[in-house]
C-alpha cells in the first residue's frame, strides 16, 4: 500500500518540464516594476558645495557651484549649471539613476531616484561624492517686508537676519501664486519669501522669489531705536534699515510698566511699534512701547 502511494507522487521528466515552463511564464508576466522599459523624466535641481558634515551645516553657508557638467552616466545626456548652480536635465531614465559632475576641480559621482515627470533636487559635492540633500532647497530663506527694490536687487527686512539685499538674474523665478511676473510688479512694503544661495562674496541671489501679500495695510511691527523726531513723526532704525513711523490722534504711548506719550521718545531711545503699513513703506503707529 505504501508502495503505490510513493509510485503515484512520481512525476514524469516532461511533466516538471513543463511545470518549470509554465511557472517562469507566469512570473515573467506578472509585471516589470514600478516604471516600463524606456520611460525618461526630467532631473531639476541645485549642485552645492557640501561637507561630510553637510547636515549639520547653518543654512546660508552652501554655494552654488557653477559651470558644472551634469550627466547621466547610463545615455550620456548632458547639461550645465548655470552661474547659480541651476540645472535641468531632460531624458533621464526612470528609476535609481546614477549621474556624474564634473569640472575642472570636480569629479564627482551620485544617484538619484528619478520620477516621471520632473524631479526636483539639491545635490551637494563633498570629493568624489554627489549627495543628494533632504528637503530639496538648501540655501538661505528669507522673509520680509520689502524695503527698496533697484534694478535686479530687492532689499528685504527679514527679522532674523536684518535688511537683506538680494540679487535676481536670468535663473530667478518671481511669481505670484501660479503666475510668474516681473520684478518691477514688487514695490515696496510688500510681504515676499525669497529662497537664495548665497556666493562667495557673502552676497545672496535668490533662486525663487514669491509674493506673498501685495496689499499695504496689513498689520507691521517695527523694533529698533529712534533716530530722529518731528511730530508727529519719528524715524526709526530697524535692522539697519530706517522706517518713518506716523502717529495720530489714535496712537496709545507706553513704557513698559506705565503710561507714555510722544513726548518721551527722543534719538537713541529704544521703541517697540505695532501699526499699519503704508503703500509709501512707512507704518501708522497704533501702539508705541518705548523701551526702559
Amino acid at each position: 500500500m505504501p508502495q503505490r502511494f510513493l509510485a503515484s507522487r512520481h512525476f514524469s521528466p516532461c511533466v516538471v518540464s513543463l511545470a518549470i515552463g509554465l511557472f517562469a511564464f507566469a512570473c515573467h508576466d506578472s509585471g516589470s516594476g514600478p516604471t516600463s522599459p524606456g520611460t525618461t523624466g526630467t532631473v531639476s535641481g541645485t549642485v552645492i558645495s557640501g561637507s561630510s558634515a553637510l547636515s549639520k551645516r547653518p543654512l546660508g553657508v552652501e554655494f552654488g557651484l557653477s559651470g558644472v557638467t551634469v550627466q547621466v552616466v547610463s545615455n550620456g545626456r548632458s547639461t550645465q549649471t548655470d552661474s547659480s548652480g541651476n540645472f535641468t536635465l531632460s531624458g533621464v531614465p526612470t528609476g535609481h539613476v546614477e549621474l556624474s559632475f564634473d569640472r575642472s576641480d570636480i569629479h564627482a559621482r551620485g544617484f538619484v531616484d528619478v520620477a516621471s515627470g520632473t524631479t526636483t533636487v539639491t545635490i551637494a559635492i563633498a570629493g568624489s561624492n554627489a549627495t543628494a540633500v533632504p528637503g530639496g532647497h538648501v540655501g538661505e530663506e528669507i522673509e520680509g517686508l520689502v524695503q527698496s527694490v533697484g534694478a535686479g536687487t530687492l532689499t528685504v527686512l527679514d527679522q532674523r537676519l536684518g535688511a537683506v539685499v538680494i540679487h535676481t538674474d536670468g535663473s530667478t523665478l518671481i511669481r505670484h501664486g501660479d503666475s510668474t511676473i516681473p520684478l518691477s510688479q514688487i514695490q515696496i512694503g510688500m510681504r515676499v519669501h525669497v529662497k537664495a544661495m548665497k556666493q562667495s562674496d557673502s552676497s545672496y541671489l535668490a533662486t525663487e522669489v514669491l509674493l506673498q501679500d501685495e496689499n499695504p495695510g496689513g498689520n507691521r511691527e517695527v523694533e529698533g531705536t529712534v533716530q530722529s523726531v518731528s511730530s508727529p513723526d519719528f524715524v526709526v532704525s530697524s535692522g539697519g534699515v530706517l522706517v518713518t513711523i506716523h502717529t495720530d490722534s489714535s496712537t496709545m504711548f507706553k513704557r513698559h510698566g506705565g503710561s507714555a506719550s510722544f513726548s518721551d521718545l527722543s534719538p537713541g531711545v529704544a521703541v517697540d511699534v505695532n501699526g499699519m503699513l503704508q503703500s509709501s513703506g512707512s507704518v501708522l503707529a497704533r501702539k508705541v512701547t518705548i523701551g526702559g
